[in-house]
């Protein structure tokens, strides 16, 4: 009876949510950690596996699921681009509010190695915005493999509207005598 209870309580959250699957995972480990430090040491692998699998897929995901989206939206069809936008910059913001509230609550000390001394920061506002062009010009393969989500994004929209070019009938021409 107990492993029954069990075996449909996991198969409940396989069949969930990704989002929930990661909260019960983090609160899994959260308890873990507070229970026994080694053995959540030892787990933590679980994590970094999957951090690891995340930043390998995600390029190449973003990269599909935004040239696919460009490809199949139909002209005049709504787009709910709106809330989506809405809740990336109430993200945004929430995550640098945080930051700043926990910065103060609980300041910390930073110790740069020599190493980082070594790094000249732009110069200005030029110089960052020839950056963010280059990165938006750079070659597909080098944007997935470096990660370059600004090249990515780009590459993905000029496919995507690719795509829609290449499925319209071609116009018939007209001939001039």
């Amino acid at each position: 009876m107990a492993t029954q209870r069990a075996s449909g309580l996991l198969q409940r959250l396989a069949q969930g949510s990704l989002v929930k699957q990661i909260l019960v995972g983090l609160v899994l480990g959260i308890l873990l950690a507070w229970i026994s430090k080694p053995a959540a040491e030892a787990v933590g692998l679980l994590g970094t596996l999957f951090v690891g699998a995340l930043k390998a897929v995600a390029p190449v995901l973003v990269l599909m699921l935004v040239m696919a989206s460009i490809a199949n939206h139909q002209h005049g069809q709504k787009t709910n681009i709106r809330p989506i936008l809405f809740l990336y910059l109430l993200g945004t913001f929430s995550a640098a509010l945080a930051a700043v509230v926990f910065s103060f609550a609980f300041p910390s000390t930073l110790h740069l190695s020599s190493s980082a001394q070594d790094i000249v920061p732009p110069s200005g506002i030029v110089e960052v915005l020839r950056g963010l062009l280059m990165s938006m010009v750079s070659n597909p393969i080098d944007a997935l493999l470096n990660a370059n989500y600004i090249g990515i994004l780009v590459w993905a929209v000029g496919l995507g509207f690719a795509c829609v070019m290449a499925m319209k009938p071609p116009k018939p021409r007209e001939r001039y005598v």
